[in-house]
């Protein structure tokens, strides 16, 4: 999730209002008609825990694991997002059907 989104691929034109491809040197293109990423230094994870916010999103239950600790710690920085960790798959789903 550490994945660089480049100031030269957010000038992109969309037709639909979002971007969404993985070029072959790793650079993720996301790009909402509405929000605009003007950071150079902006990452997948940055960006995903702000879209969530924008949608509404306020709780995430969440599983910590090897491969999504990175993306987990860019939750954890939004301020207007609740983690909440499981221990396993069959509780967080439990806990976010409570």
């Amino acid at each position: 999730m550490d994945t660089m989104l480049s100031s030269s691929d957010l000038s992109k034109p969309t037709s639909n209002g979002v971007v969404s491809c993985l070029t072959p040197n790793s650079t993720a293109t996301i790009q909402p008609s509405s929000t605009a990423i003007s950071s150079a230094n902006a990452t997948l994870g940055r960006h995903l825990a702000r879209r969530l916010v924008q949608i509404g999103i306020t709780d995430i239950f969440s599983v910590p694991g090897d491969f999504n600790l990175t993306l987990l710690d860019h939750l954890i920085a939004e301020p207007e997002l609740n983690l909440i960790g499981c221990c396993n798959e069959l509780n967080a789903g439990y806990a976010a059907d409570g």
